[in-house]
């Protein structure tokens, strides 16, 4: 199994990170980035904390965690050239970084890579936005 990790986006992850979201079949209905110079502002900005996936030392994708309507939510995209694990693993390493809870996703309706990978660690459908579905993991009892 490969390596997969998290760790705060550097410049030079900047491309790969950029690449690996134009390519995967993510859809991030809260952030719109339409090119390179739109997602370094975004990164650059005070309103979310981003991460480079990092597969084996290669960058396959970018996770981040915002605040929306005063809730947090989680985005993830993984480029279709990553391992079949990446997304679920960067996924996991994300909602441990991220103690609040509840967590939400927001994904569109016809993303099913993203819905399943959201299901295999506990997210549930929380209500229907338009043509996307957002996602919510619930606190836990201890």
């Amino acid at each position: 199994m490969p390596h997969i990790e998290l760790r705060d986006l550097r410049d030079e992850d900047r491309d790969a990170a950029f690449a690996a979201l134009r390519d995967s079949t993510s859809t991030w209905p809260r952030v719109s980035i339409d090119d390179r110079a739109s997602f370094d502002r975004w990164v650059d900005g005070d309103g979310a904390s981003v991460h480079a996936i990092v597969e084996d030392a290669a960058v396959v994708g970018v996770a981040a965690a915002l605040d929306v309507d005063e809730d947090r939510e989680i985005l993830l995209a993984v480029s279709p050239h990553a391992g079949d694990e990446a997304a679920t693993e960067a996924l996991r390493l994300l909602t441990v970084r991220e103690p609040e809870r509840p967590l939400y996703a927001c994904v569109s309706a016809d993303d099913d890579p993203s819905h399943a990978v959201l299901a295999r660690l506990g997210f549930v459908e929380h209500e229907r936005d338009g043509a996307d579905i957002v996602y919510v993991l619930p606190p836990t009892l201890e």
